[in-house]
């Protein structure tokens, strides 16, 4: 008995596929077919870290992939004489949006005690850093956008001073969708002015308990709270409002340590 019930439904099932027409005569029904979904790579985290010096003619695909965020007049990311090169120009794009330009690393890395993340900024002497920033950000979303738009990250980031060369450094982070400043020069009750970025090292140690900030060796804040995530994919960032010509700023010397 159960075997012709059995035999039962895999014959309604083959009626069900097909249409019965007049006098009998039977013909396939069309369905829909169901969308098919891009697979996501699973990139399994990097317990040991990594390190770049972009020594390749170009970027390493095993280590970095390229994310953005808005329109653009014209967009490169690249390697450039042994440096990680970001360049944006937007004359004519949205006024209303920031863009955002960078790579990601492809495996997060565990933030375990004591780990080091360090990489060198190269503010390449802008004639006008209005608006410019580029930012270090460590983010447990894996995002081909904008990082800073995920509900729980890092970053320590150089803003550019408006009307010159000018910048400051601004530390902040993301839990849980709130977004909170750390460290900003005293901006924007002091500081206004900025002061001259050159090539700056910047380093993030990781405590237990929180977290110290170095640029140029030296540290410039600390906190004792602890990051939200145990594990992170690294981000290499540029940003720019609409209306400016193109503009480059470099990475070098990255370490996860």
């Amino acid at each position: 008995m159960d075997a012709q019930r059995k035999g039962a439904r895999v014959l309604a099932g083959i009626v069900c596929a097909l249409g019965v027409g007049a006098g009998g005569t039977l013909f396939v029904l069309s369905r829909p077919q169901a969308e098919a979904r891009p697979a996501v790579p699973r990139v399994a985290a990097r317990p040991d870290g990594f390190r770049d010096a972009f020594d390749r003619p170009e970027l390493d695909s095993a280590a970095w992939i390229s994310v953005a965020d808005g329109d653009f007049q014209e967009r490169v990311v690249d390697v450039q004489s042994g440096r990680l090169r970001l360049r944006c120009a937007t004359v004519g794009t949205n006024d209303r949006t920031v863009k955002y330009l960078g790579v990601r690393s492809v495996a997060a890395v565990p933030l375990r005690d004591g780990r080091k993340v360090s990489a060198e900024l190269d503010w390449n002497n802008q004639a006008n850093g209005s608006y410019l920033s580029s930012a270090l950000v460590l983010a447990p979303a894996a995002t081909e956008g904008n990082p800073l738009l995920t509900s729980d990250w890092i970053k320590i980031e150089y803003v550019g001073v408006p009307p010159g060369k000018n910048g400051r450094l601004v530390v902040g982070r993301r839990a849980k969708g709130r977004e909170l400043p750390l460290f900003t020069e005293g901006w924007p009750e002091s500081n206004r002015n900025g002061r001259p970025i050159a090539r700056q090292k910047i380093e993030l140690i990781l405590r237990g308990d929180g977290v110290d900030v170095l640029e140029n060796g030296i540290k410039v804040f600390s906190s004792h709270e602890k990051l939200p995530f145990e594990a992170a994919h690294l981000y290499l960032l540029m940003s720019s409002h609409s209306n400016y010509p193109p503009r480059e700023l470099y990475w070098d010397n990255v370490r996860i340590e």
